[in-house]
């Protein structure tokens, strides 16, 4: 059995042959390499390459590279679909257009009822409304802005008299803001006053036309729209002031009803951003008030994210979403992104791409919808609305009805505008009363940046003047015809 073995395997080692590879020689290898070129060529002299199943693809592929590098710059790229999807077939010419109300005026009341410097974002979110609501076309006399604490002007605000939602590169939101109510005068009583048209002694008929000083105090009747906002601190029913007062849910009510009786509004929209903030609304009885809460009661409302530079959280995630996605819609129908009203004689009153999508885009997507799907606003946070007390759905209201000016305001305005841009060519005008005042107003808004700032030219300037002082006075004290040296030098030679 060995022997047999041992021959099997002898044979299987005989019958292997080592692998011999056919040696290429250079004159072999160039006349591959010049056959391959040749073929290459003569597939492109005569269109083999393109073959006619490849253009279609090779064209889709070359349309997604241009769309991908003219995609506009979005603050949440998940809203381009949304926006393609919903508002963009409104532009067209067959669409089914929202039907505005049968009001002729619109007035906004904004309060941010928080103090203390790390309350910073409900400032933020009442100045997002504002300027939402100037890009809109409404004026400062149709608005009346609350802030309960200086933040632009705190002392740990890095940047004074400024304030970013979006970090220190962005938009700066306190341009060209006129504040109604600010620090203690921020009340309960004063919020209701108000909304009731209450004045104090030496408040009534006060206002900001014609370049003047006071208040806000528009003119509410049975045709006006009014905007009620709220951010800040709140709980179960109640809302508070500044940490020392609280506003009920049934002091909104009363107020509300009030109103109603009074004739002192069309249709109101009546939104609260803060915990427990739909409970607000519980109480309120009297029709045609759309109401929206960014939380439920027992819920939350969240701050989005902090910046570095400013150290804290810089604007709640409701207020910030409502405004991106505005923001968003207006980038991607216009092509261009949004920019804030400037106050300035001759510049456009409102921005007709804004008021556009506002047109466009109904309460209930611009509130509800669009928080609840794409917001991200929190554990177990939903948005809560209600419209079951008015003539009208909110999916049928535009948001131009309580955000931007109607449009006879509009329309009246862009006149005016016209007129003041004409006006503002002939030197007259840079001493008229008017300039004078809003440049005063101006300059009180900046004090807190100018009083604590240092210009780095004067700083420079005085710097170098130090320097030079300094530097005349060492020459001084060295120069040998000084007293003082001389008598140094006298004592030194005596001594020694």
């Amino acid at each position: 059995m060995k022997i047999k073995m041992r021959r099997i395997q002898a044979t299987f080692t005989n019958t292997r042959r080592p692998l011999r590879l056919h040696r290429v020689t250079p004159s072999v290898f160039a006349f591959a390499l010049l056959a391959s070129c040749l073929s290459f060529f003569l597939a492109d002299e005569h269109g083999v390459g393109d073959a006619p199943w490849t253009a279609p693809y090779q064209a889709q592929a070359q349309g997604t590279a241009q769309r991908r590098r003219q995609r506009p710059t979005l603050h949440n790229q998940k809203h381009e679909s949304t926006i393609r999807n919903i508002i963009q077939p409104r532009f067209q010419p067959d669409s089914k257009a929202l039907v505005s109300g049968n009001h002729t005026k619109n007035v906004a009341v904004i309060v941010s009822s928080s103090r203390y410097w790390f309350n910073y974002r409900h400032v933020t979110n009442a100045l997002s409304i504002y300027q939402l609501l100037k890009r809109g076309g409404m004026t400062d006399d149709d608005i009346v802005l609350m802030l309960a604490d200086d933040i632009p002007c705190n002392m740990r605000n890095p940047f004074r008299g400024k304030i970013f939602p979006r970090g220190t590169g962005g938009e700066d939101l306190m341009e060209n803001v006129e504040i109604d109510y600010s620090g203690t005068d921020v009340t309960v009583d004063a919020f209701l006053r108000v909304l009731l048209g209450r004045h104090l002694p030496g408040e009534e008929g006060s206002n900001r036309k014609g370049g003047g000083g006071g208040r806000s105090w528009p003119e509410l009747n049975e045709n006006t729209n009014v905007l009620v906002y709220l951010t800040g601190h709140g709980g179960d029913n109640f809302f508070k002031f500044q940490d020392g007062e609280e506003l009920m849910s049934n002091d909104v009510a009363s107020a509300f009803s009030q109103m109603y009786e009074l004739g002192r509004y069309n249709e109101i929209l009546f939104i609260s951003d803060t915990c427990q903030a739909f409970t607000m609304a519980d109480e309120i009885e009297v029709p045609n008030v759309f109401s929206v809460g960014s939380s439920l009661k027992g819920q939350n409302s969240y701050a989005s994210h902090s910046d570095t530079d400013v150290g804290q959280s810089v604007i709640d995630r409701y207020s910030k979403i409502v405004k991106d996605f505005v923001d968003d819609a207006v980038t991607v129908t216009s092509g261009s992104p949004p920019t804030n009203i400037r106050a300035e004689p001759g510049a456009p009153p409102f921005d007709g791409a804004t008021v556009a999508v506002m047109e466009r885009f109904n309460l209930h997507d611009a509130l509800v919808r669009i928080p609840s799907n794409h917001g991200e606003l929190g554990p177990n946070s939903k948005v809560g609305h209600a419209d079951h007390l008015c003539s009208r759905r909110m999916n049928q209201v535009p948001l131009s009805d309580f955000f931007a000016a109607s449009s006879v305001e509009r329309e009246s305005r862009m006149g005016q505008s016209r007129v003041e841009a004409s006006l503002w060519m002939d030197d007259a005008l840079m001493v008229a009363e008017g300039r004078d005042q809003r440049q005063k107003k101006d300059d009180a808004r900046k004090e807190c940046a100018i009083d604590t700032e240092p210009n780095d030219e004067n700083l420079n300037r005085n710097g170098k003047e130090e320097k030079d002082s300094i530097s005349r006075k060492n020459e001084k004290g060295m120069s040998p015809s000084d007293p003082k040296f001389l008598a140094m030098v006298g004592g030194f030679m005596l001594f020694t």
